[in-house]
């Protein structure tokens, strides 16, 4: 009514003249007005408020909603005195004073009115502490346990205090205590809460050392009797790895679980006998030591070959002269002399003389056969004749060449030498040396004539400057060579060299090399923002811009893939959305056909997908549909996907680093995460099949994400950068920057440690490392700024860096041309070239990546050496412990032959990649060469093979398949 009344006030002032009109000015006040308002407040204190508020209500009228401290106005009240009522309130919450209460209202006024509420506690607290003691502390600590729910962590000297419990007893406990610890009192035991009030709960725990559960194996050979084992032995425990052990040694296997094991002594030769049981059976104690012996006698399987030579004519000369034992080190021998080796494994043999000057002829044939009997001596006699003698040059060295390059077979030098009558020279040593100039002659620096009396050097070359001859000398005679002119090495010889930038259509962030040589790739988007369909590339004919289409009907972008052991790509997973991902499998062949496959029990973005040494294939990690991560793999076996929930709860980061261990065939997680794991996929874990079992630590003691890793060689991994994001979703620490250490990883020892090696020049994140040929490892991209990606250009590291594994460190090489960061690839290329390439097609942030729709091509080093060995033929399939032949015109320059696995990469991490260096003998212009003999040394599929020369030069690779 007070607003109606100050309406009226503001009628004017012509209605105020009628009224005093109307009373005749007799001096009486206008009628007040009959209703006022109220106004009602709370003020609600204490320690838990009624947050739902209260209610009002005036006479018994209808109820009005008031908060905890709050106000409401009801206007128009009559006037006159009323009853007001505070309703609603909690139970915990007191009305202060009388409730109802009255209040008077008068016309045109307001009246207030404030109920002060007092509000306790209804819920109390908990404190539990725990105080350890004693020599050997639980070193997880404990989980508490309230109720009988487990809780939280309790570290072994800690404290929790847990709020929010209702009054009254609690079961509080302690679980996870390992069993050498005892808790003193009752666990769990009661404790009363109050409200309002903090309860204790203090527990003491004692814990002793714990008794030993491994004990130790020392292991003893003696080995007696005429013969010898030459090789030595080795053992195995429970048929794991071998270890060498000499012939009278001792060897030590530790950290053995006490109970029963079997010993075996293998590699004992033919000629000798182990007395007893091999392997035997022994009882391990906890905490000591048993010894166990094995005894050999080994018979004599060795003779003597005795050499005589008689040298006569008119121009006898010694110089020089030696023999060779199949095709062995060279022994020297006089013109007129006898000289014994002991120690020739009876059988068959050949005794070759060698070094005979020119003027010299050998009567009788050369080499000899002969046979060695055990225990015997066995003569052979060669006669000499000797009169005047030539030599002459029949292929002279190359005009030019580079300083110690390893020349070319077809320029390689070649030398004839004859004896006075003119006669070819058979098994004459011819020796080269520098004649004229500065510089140092390299390789085999001598070389026997064959049936034409020609000596055909292989693998010459000469380190200096400027113009150089060689002499070649038998016996008295020698001739020089024409002038070799030596240029210095250009300077990518020593950083290697970049390419142009190459276009694509996609950003190229999925790449795989396939057994066609092509290149399979796909990204997120294609230029016009629509789906990025796979591509199929031939790098010897086209440029990947305009290069075929691939449809599929699932976007495959942050998919797992590899290739499988008969070439096809299995591609597991995609996307969904970011951090979501899908069930779908597909099949492309090596021609790029695309075959759905079945669809995966879980979603997965973001996997690693890796074949085992029996050619099923393993997808671990990633996001689901719901984004939740998936800690069950998933195995493809007999055609379709198998679940294995043994590996628990236990949470591996995205595209984990796994490789398969050559010496159990588990698969080994190296990176990212800072503990290394083995994980057996057909063991059985607490949930079913499959089983995870703890690995050694990295030095380095943060999380490696996208860092990158590599099996360099078989069982031996590095692992380096990664690291600069603290909001990455991991359990483990984690640090702002990137880092540029490595650490390295031997696999094949009896306890597989981590180890530091060097470290790169630059921090790296979102890096590429890459198998070389030569046996290095190649580091391209990435960023050295922090967070999940940097897109500073500042911050870009566009220096590639190799890193040798013979010293251990990294040498920094030429830069590229593209900041290539998050999504970048590299990718080994059959002509020894490495393809870098992608980077971006995602959002730093609210920022795009730039996308980079194009790749660079690297040349290392070892392509500015000088002539390349080749490959003119090779096996396309090779099976596990075949002796193969690969033709080439150089397998007298061959030093080292490697194959590496087909590459497949993405995210920083090339699953395919893997490398075996091979060994071999050289069989006139073959290379024979010994593949792996288990298939857990280099798992099936399909491999280049290089063959390498002295300088580290390779040929191109030849793709073959392994199985």
């Amino acid at each position: 009514m007070l607003s109606r009344w100050r309406g009226y006030q503001a009628a004017g002032s012509a209605l105020l003249v009628l009224a005093a009109i109307a009373v005749g000015c007799t001096g009486e006040n206008l009628v007040e007005p009959d209703t006022g308002s109220l106004e009602i407040g709370s003020a609600t204190t204490g320690v838990e408020l009624d947050t739902d508020g209260y209610t009002v209500q005036i006479d018994g009228g209808p109820p009005r909603p008031l908060g905890p401290n709050a106000t409401v106005e009801i206007p128009e009240v009559a006037s006159g005195t009323h009853t007001v009522l505070l309703a609603g309130a909690a139970a915990n919450c007191a009305v202060e004073g009388n409730n109802p209460r009255s209040i008077s209202i008068t016309g045109g006024q307001t009246a207030s009115l404030t109920f002060a509420v007092a509000c306790g506690a209804t819920t109390g607290s908990l404190r539990i502490t725990s105080t350890t003691t004693g020599p050997s502390p639980d070193p997880d600590g404990f989980t508490i346990t309230i109720d009988g729910t487990a809780g939280e962590a309790l570290a072994t000297n800690g404290e929790i205090t847990v709020v929010g419990l209702t009054s009254g007893a609690h079961t509080v406990g302690i679980a996870g205590v390992s069993g050498n610890c005892q808790v003193g009192g009752d666990n769990p035991r009661s404790v009363p809460v109050t409200p309002g009030s903090t309860g204790e709960a203090a527990f003491s725990i004692v814990c002793q050392t714990p008794p030993p559960t491994t004990g130790t194996i020392r292991i003893t050979t003696a080995t007696s009797g005429p013969g010898t084992d030459l090789d030595g032995y080795a053992f195995s425990v429970d048929a794991g790895g071998d270890q060498p052990i000499g012939l009278n040694a001792t060897g030590t296997v530790t950290n053995l679980g006490a109970g029963a094991h079997a010993v075996q002594l293998l590699g004992v030769a033919e000629h000798c006998t182990v007395s007893g049981a091999n392997p035997r059976n022994v009882t391990v104690p906890a905490g000591g030591t048993i010894a166990v012996t094995f005894t050999l006698s080994c018979q004599a399987t060795t003779g003597s070959i005795e050499v005589t030579t008689s040298t006569g004519g008119s121009a006898p000369s010694s110089s020089g002269i030696g023999f060779t034992i199949d095709g062995g080190s060279s022994h020297s021998i006089g013109a007129n002399a006898t000289v014994a080796v002991a120690g020739v494994a009876a059988g068959a043999h050949e005794v070759r003389l060698l070094g005979t000057p020119a003027n010299c002829v050998i009567e009788g044939t050369n080499p000899r056969a002969i046979s060695v009997t055990a225990g015997n001596t066995t003569a052979v006699a060669f006669a000499i004749t000797c009169g005047a003698g030539s030599i002459a040059i029949t292929a002279n060295p190359p005009v030019s060449a580079l300083t110690g390059e390893v020349f070319d077979p077809l320029v390689q030098p070649a030398a004839q030498v004859k004896d006075g009558s003119g006669n070819p020279v058979v098994g004459a040593q011819v020796t080269a040396r520098i004649a004229s100039g500065n510089g140092t002659l390299e390789g085999d620096v001598t070389a026997a004539t064959n049936g034409s009396g020609v000596a055909q050097f292989l693998d010459l070359g000469i380190r200096g400057t400027g113009d150089l001859t060689l002499e070649f000398t038998a016996g008295a005679a020698s001739v020089t060579s024409s002038p070799v002119r030596l240029s210095a090495l250009p300077p990518e010889a020593t950083s290697g060299k970049w390419g142009q930038v190459v276009t694509w259509d996609i950003v190229p962030l999925h790449m795989t090399l396939l057994p066609t040589g092509k290149i399979f790739a796909w990204g997120k988007t294609d230029v016009a923002d629509t789906m990025g369909m796979p591509r199929i590339w031939d790098p010897s004919s086209t440029t990947p811009s305009g290069a075929p289409e691939i449809h599929v009907d699932d976007m495959l972008f942050c998919a797992g893939h590899t290739l499988m052991p008969d070439g096809r790509l299995m591609v597991s997973g995609g996307h969904h959305q970011d951090d979501a991902g899908i069930k779908t499998t597909y099949f492309f062949s090596a021609d790029g056909a695309a075959q759905k496959g079945p669809d995966m029990t879980n979603g997965r973005w973001y996997p690693t997908v890796t074949v085992l040494d029996d050619g099923r294939v393993l997808t671990m990690a990633g996001r689901n549909q719901a984004g939740n991560v998936v800690t069950t793999p998933e195995i493809w076996e007999s055609g379709a996907w198998q679940q294995l929930p043994g590996a628990g709860s236990l949470v591996i980061p995205y595209y984990p680093r796994n490789f398969v261990d050559p010496k159990n065939g588990l698969i080994f997680y190296a990176s990212e995460r800072i503990q290394s794991r083995w994980f057996n996929v057909d063991a059985s874990g607490a949930g079913g099949r499959g089983a995870w079992t703890s690995g050694p630590t990295h030095i380095y003691g943060f999380n490696r994400d996208y860092g990158s890793a590599v099996m360099y060689e078989a069982g031996k991994i590095l692992v380096v950068g990664g690291g600069g994001h603290t909001g990455w979703p991991t359990p483990d620490v984690k640090t702002s920057l990137p880092t540029a250490t490595a650490e390295v990883i031997d696999l094949n020892q009896t306890s597989p440690a981590w180890r530091s090696t060097g470290s790169m020049a630059n921090r790296r994140r979102h890096m590429n490392a890459t198998v070389l040929p030569d046996g290095q490892v190649l580091a391209t991209g990435g960023t050295q700024g922090g967070g999940f990606v940097n897109i500073s250009e500042g911050n870009a590291v566009k220096a590639a860096e190799v890193w040798n594994p013979k010293t251990g460190q990294w040498t920094t090489l030429s830069s590229n041309s593209v900041m290539r960061i998050y999504h970048s690839v590299s990718l080994l290329l059959p002509d020894g070239t490495v393809l870098h390439g992608a980077s971006g097609d995602a959002m730093a942030g609210a920022v795009p990546v730039p996308p980079e729709r194009s790749h660079e091509i690297f040349r290392p080093p070892y392509l500015f050496k000088g002539a390349r060995p080749t490959i003119s033929a090779a096996p396309n399939t090779v099976s596990y412990g075949e002796t193969f032949s690969v033709a080439t015109p150089n397998a007298g320059q061959i030093t080292d032959v490697r194959w590496i696995r087909l590459g497949s990469v993405t995210h920083a991490f090339d699953a395919g990649q893997r490398a075996n260096t091979l060994s071999f003998t050289i069989n006139g212009g073959n290379v024979e060469v010994k593949a792996p003999s288990l298939p857990r040394q280099a798992p099936p599929g399909h491999y280049q093979l290089f063959i390498l020369n002295r300088n580290g030069v390779p040929s191109a690779g030849k793709i073959v398949k392994v199985q």
